[in-house]
């Protein structure tokens, strides 16, 4: 048995772990449903910034995974929770998609154009338009307004390979007005970390986070003191592996090619 197995909770990637987009990693998906059946406390922390809990939901039930809305810990749920804790119901301007706008509109926000907003929330938008950009820089130079970013992905893994992931606006942004967001809610940040780890009721070193990079999902681990399981079926890959330890300066605890193999070492 794997010593990972060991440990009371396990908090889980979702792209590049479970799935690539919309399609199942079927091995494990199998290992995610074993590791419910042995009772584990398991949640799924996903820095994905297009997506609602209600999209995530009918994606795991076609990938044949039964889980509750309150075992997702997306960075849209969680950003949108992490601003009304801290600023209440508040106008929010966003370069997000609908899965985002959907999240922030369940938490209370209201949702208007730049020149009526306080806070501008920054999240992947597959369709970005010079328009919104340009609204989004416009706020961003107002140091008066609060900008909050979703995640801080460069890249993000997909059906038919890498795709630029919410760091493309964090980037542009930085480059024209050198300012970075006053809080990133998604890994490896602790807001989003925190929270899973409240619901799960377990202490950092009870529960292993597991991840497909380096510097996101390993590096969230290691902010919080919990093991770490780096697998090789997204981002990082066997081919890429020792250079991204030596670019991060990060060493995952354990490396599998994928999360079945939990069972079978």
């Amino acid at each position: 048995m794997h010593p990972l197995l060991e440990k009371k909770g396990f908090i889980l990637d979702v792209d590049g772990v479970i799935g690539r987009g919309e399609k199942p990693i079927p091995p494990a998906v199998e290992a995610v449903n074993r590791l419910i059946s042995m009772g584990k406390k398991v949640v799924f922390v996903s820095n994905n910034s297009t997506r609602s809990r209600k999209i995530y939901m009918q994606r795991f039930k076609e990938f044949g995974v039964e889980v509750t809305e309150d075992q997702m810990f997306l960075t849209t749920y969680v950003t949108a929770t992490y601003i009304k804790q801290n600023y209440g119901k508040s106008k929010v301007f966003t370069t997000g998609e609908p899965g985002l706008v959907e999240e922030l509109k369940l938490a209370g926000h209201e949702i208007v154009d730049y020149d009526e907003a306080e806070i501008l929330v920054v999240g992947s938008n597959r369709q970005i338009s010079f328009e919104i950009l340009t609204k989004a820089l416009r706020m961003c130079l107002d140091r008066d307004k609060i900008y909050v970013a979703t995640n801080p992905d460069k890249i993000f893994p997909s059906e038919d390979g890498p795709v630029p992931g919410t760091g493309m606006i964090i980037g542009a942004l930085y480059w024209m007005t050198d300012r970075m967001p006053d809080c990133i809610c998604g890994k490896p940040g602790k807001v989003i970390m925190q929270q899973a780890l409240d619901h799960l009721q377990l202490k950092a070193d009870e529960v292993v986070v597991v991840g497909d990079q380096i510097d996101v999902d390993v590096l969230a681990g290691k902010n919080i003191g919990a093991p770490t399981l780096l697998v090789l079926s997204g981002v990082t890959t066997k081919q890429n592996l020792s250079r991204m330890i030596e670019k991060f300066k990060v060493k995952p605890d354990y490396v599998l090619d994928d999360l079945s193999q939990l069972f079978s070492a």
